[in-house]
């Protein structure tokens, strides 16, 4: 018998070891899809990321990369998804994309134009979804695509398209399910304008210029079409004889539109008997000012149906009588009374309305009592005079779950007139008769209500044990009272169940200091908000008992300090998120935040913060997102960020910094593309301490830093030390030196940083350029010299630079440019306007080098002819405004 029992123990061991093991693998999963994914740079241009290596590159992705055309290589790679978003990108190659084998091609953002017909050849039975939205298309570009056979998503949406025909979507009949062509300027749907796609699921017309829909264009039937989506047109009239042979349809959007009736009297005849069942109906933000006796008949069945935001005055009984909805919303329209008759054949199917944002002032006696299925009533924000709860909700004793009465101008309610509403959840209130909470208040009180909302409300006093009856809440919110007094046993029996307590604005102006004694009980709580109060100080022992804490938001208040111990990694092992923005902290001591294993955002943006010290920022190895944008920064001592392997933005623009010390990061951003933006500060000058000097064989022996991204502009630098950049030559990407006062570009400055890929030097004061400025800086791809006072660049100064693609010279003085000056780089584009050319620079590239560029600016310059020698009409050009 005992071996039986201990067989059996070690099965269910081995089955809750398995079990376990099965959780911590889904968390994970959980976790790794909620983490943005960060891809290595691509071999073809580090300022892409692929997911994986060549010859099958993945995922590629080029966010904001200057790109006139896409690069070569890719047509020589195998690429899943390739998504071009604000390149600069005017036109695709014929046939470029042919050997990808595409399944995703995304171009966003881009001045595209047109596609060639031949774009997509080779992609015929490889691409599925096509996204070219927000770009420059003026038509559909149907020949482009008709021989995709896989296709099942053409997005074109945010374009220039007026008009469409059915013939746009020849070829794509029995492949394509979601079409996209919203914010367009199409004003009329043509006959059979659908006519064919079979597998359509998804439509959507949203914000263009319809007026009406031609009766004939759904007539086809369009079996599997699902979701509709019309908002955002000019529609005066519900389309009901045109959606009649939807029979799938689930999804209805109107909502933004100009109509006025829910019925047309001259359709009727037609359409008699219709009945349409759908999920969601939007008919919100139009301009229906009465509901009249049978609206809804041609709505048998709707789950959700929505008018908000209509001028609507009255609701005549009748209204609903033919149809089952189940979540009505009305908010913000100019209701003034509601019954239950005018909601008359919803009774055995509405579950939800939302009246908020009316102007409703009476409630009848009872009211919805035969609603048996209702469980949310939402009346927040109305002028609803003084009733009686108990006499009103009469029917709802057990059904009611959602109750909102809050709204400053609505009646005083006392909680005692809602208790015999004995399964409700949530509970939303304003005005009380007294102003203060207490035990009494909720006795009587089901053990169901797990959220209460007392906000705009005259609370003062919140009483030791008040939460006693309703020891099962997990959210609390009292945002928006004058709270003078909390005391240390108010939350002392929800302690094991508050997951989320806010009083955002919800304290009296006479509480300076935080209210620590009633924390001590919450030991579960995951969410604190204090924010915009007038909270000044803040006790180190403040957070202690909050030890499944996950985010605290002090914002908008005037804590001059945190002190050290505030945050203990033994106690706050759970804390992701800290936001002290907007207050008056003015500095941040050693030790600050230190061992928080699990913080991934620390925002002080816009306080008083002029220095700060060592070791303040420290041993946070998921940290992400440190904000100390608009403070006072003068002074960021040795090593005050350190050991943040994780950490990629670190943002000090708007402060007034006088120098910006590499030695201030020590193990920052060693595992990630760690980027800081110390723009718009007070830097005079970029230089090394004197006192730290040594030659410039060991320079950066001692100072190793990971910034790949350093935005330096907008200060009053004018002079760059030599070997400056020396501790982070080996790791900076991209640099941003613009709007400053440089006055030239020399070799010790910028001249051995091999991975850069990105200079902007542009609006500075910069007269000479070094022949040899660039002598082991070899990989940038990218050159802002525009807005300065460049007269000559020496011939040898660019050329090391063959990966050179993008250049802008545009805004100087130049008369001439060195013959093979692009001797090796494939340049793409290159604006030399507001110069003082007088003969186009042929020479200045060969014509190996000359044949990748797509885009020359000369516009703005001097220039007497164009000689037919110059051979630059296959060239996008810009000459205007020479003379």
């Amino acid at each position: 018998m005992e071996l039986q029992n201990l067989a059996t123990m070690v099965k269910v061991g081995y089955v809750l070891v398995i079990f376990t093991l099965l959780l911590m693998m889904w968390a994970s999963l959980v976790r790794m899809h909620e983490l943005p994914v960060q891809y290595p740079p691509c071999f073809f241009n580090p300022l892409c990321t692929c997911s994986k290596a060549i010859p099958d590159l993945g995922i590629v992705t080029c966010y904001n990369v200057p790109m006139p055309r896409i690069p070569r290589p890719i047509n020589s790679s195998k690429v899943f998804m390739l998504q071009l978003e604000n390149n600069g990108l005017m036109f695709l190659q014929p046939q470029f994309l042919m050997n990808t084998g595409l399944y995703n091609l995304r171009i966003k953002h881009n001045p595209l134009a047109d596609i060639p017909d031949e774009a997509f050849l080779g992609l015929e039975r490889s691409l599925w979804e096509l996204e070219l939205p927000y770009n420059r298309l003026e038509r559909v570009p149907s020949r482009s695509y008709r021989h995709l056979q896989k296709l099942q998503l053409l997005d074109l949406t945010g374009n220039k398209i007026s008009k469409i025909a059915a013939d746009n979507w020849r070829g794509l009949e029995n492949s394509l399910q979601k079409l996209r062509l919203g914010r367009n300027a199409i004003d009329r749907l043509p006959a059979d304008a659908f006519a064919g796609l079979t597998y359509l699921d998804m439509l959507d017309l949203r914000e263009n210029n319809l007026k009406e829909i031609d009766p004939s264009v759904f007539r086809d039937g369009m079996a599997h079409l699902i979701y509709l989506y019309l908002n955002g047109n000019q529609l005066t009239h519900i389309p009901y004889a045109q959606l009649s042979s939807l029979k799938r349809m689930k999804e209805l959007d109107l909502s933004y539109n100009r109509i006025s009736k829910m019925l047309n009297l001259q359709q009727e005849p037609e359409i008699r008997g219709l009945q349409m069942s759908l999920d969601v109906l939007r008919l919100d933000y139009n301009q229906i000012e009465n509901l009249m006796a049978g609206d809804f008949q041609h709505f048998y069945k709707v789950n959700r149906t929505y008018l908000d935001g209509n001028p609507l005055t009255m609701i005549e009984e009748g209204t609903f009588r033919d149809s089952r909805i189940r979540e009505l919303y009305f908010s913000d329209c100019h209701l003034m009374e509601v019954g239950s008759p005018d909601f008359a054949g919803l009774e055995t199917s509405l579950e939800l309305l939302d009246l908020s944002g009316n102007n409703i002032t009476m409630l009848p006696s009872p009211i919805f009592q035969e609603y048996d299925f209702l469980r949310t009533l939402i009346f927040r924000e109305n002028k609803i005079q003084t009733f009686s709860p108990a006499e009103v909700f009469n029917g709802f004793q057990y059904s009611l779950y959602n109750l909102d009465l809050s709204g400053k101008e609505n009646s005083v309610i006392n909680l005692q007139d809602l208790r015999q509403m004995r399964n409700m959840r949530f509970l939303s209130i304003s005005r009380m008769p007294q102003s203060t909470l207490s035990t009494d208040d909720f006795m009587e009180y089901g053990m169901d209500i797990k959220e209460l909302r007392i906000v705009k409300s005259n609370l003062n006093t919140i009483k030791g044990h008040a939460f006693m009856h309703v020891r099962g809440i997990k959210y609390l919110d009292f945002s928006e009272n004058s709270i003078s007094s909390i005391e240390d046993e108010a939350f002392s029996e929800v302690g094991h169940s508050l997951l989320t307590l806010r009083m955002s604005h919800g304290l009296s102006t006479s509480i300076s200091e935080i209210p620590t004694g009633p924390f001590k009980f919450l030991t579960n709580l995951q969410h604190l908000d204090f924010s915009n109060n007038k909270i000044k100080s803040l006790p180190d022992t403040s957070f202690h008992f909050l030890k499944r804490i996950k985010r605290i938001e002090l914002q908008d208040n005037e804590i001059d300090n945190i002190r050290k111990g505030t945050f203990q990694g033994d106690i706050h092992s759970t804390l992701e998120e800290v936001n002290f923005a907007f207050n008056k902290i003015k500095t941040i001591q050693t030790h600050t935040f230190v061992d928080l294993p699990k913080v991934t955002m620390i925002n002080l943006e816009d306080n008083a913060i002029d220095r700060i010290e060592r070791r303040a920022f420290m041993n946070m190895k998921l940290l992400k997102y440190i904000n100390l944008r608009g403070n006072k920064i003068k002074d960021i001592t040795d090593e005050a960020f350190q050991n943040l392997p994780d950490l990629e933005f670190l943002d000090l623009a708007y402060n007034d910094l006088a120098e910006f010390d590499f030695a201030s990061f020590d193990q920052v951003g060693t595992l990630s593309s760690f980027k800081v933006n110390a723009s718009h500060n007070q830097i005079p000058k970029l230089w090394i301490n004197s006192t730290t000097f040594t030659p410039p064989t060991a320079m950066g022996g001692a100072i190793q830093s990971n910034i790949r991204v350093l935005d330096l502009s907008y200060n009053n630098i004018s002079d760059i030390m030599k070997f400056y950049f020396k501790p982070v030559e080996y790791s900076l990407t991209h640099l941003y030196l613009s709007h400053n006062q440089l006055s030239n570009v020399t070799q010790g400055v910028f001249g051995n940083m091999p991975h850069l890929q990105w200079l902007d030097l542009s609006h500075n004061e910069l007269m000479e350029i070094d022949f040899d400025c660039f002598r082991n800086t070899k990989n940038i791809q990218v050159l802002f010299l525009s807005y300065n006072n460049i007269m000559d660049i020496p011939a040898e100064a660019l050329r090391p630079l063959k990966m050179l693609r993008i250049v802008d010279l545009s805004h100087n003085k130049l008369r001439t440019l060195p013959d093979n000056m692009f001797f090796d780089a494939n340049i793409e584009s290159l604006d030399l306007s507001h110069n003082q050319f007088m003969r186009l620079p042929i020479k200045t590239m060969s014509l190996s080098a000359a044949s990748s560029l797509s885009m020359l600016d000369l516009s703005w310059n001097t220039l007497s002819g164009i000689h037919t020698t110059d051979a630059i009409f296959r060239l996008r050009v810009g000459f205007s405004a020479n003379y």
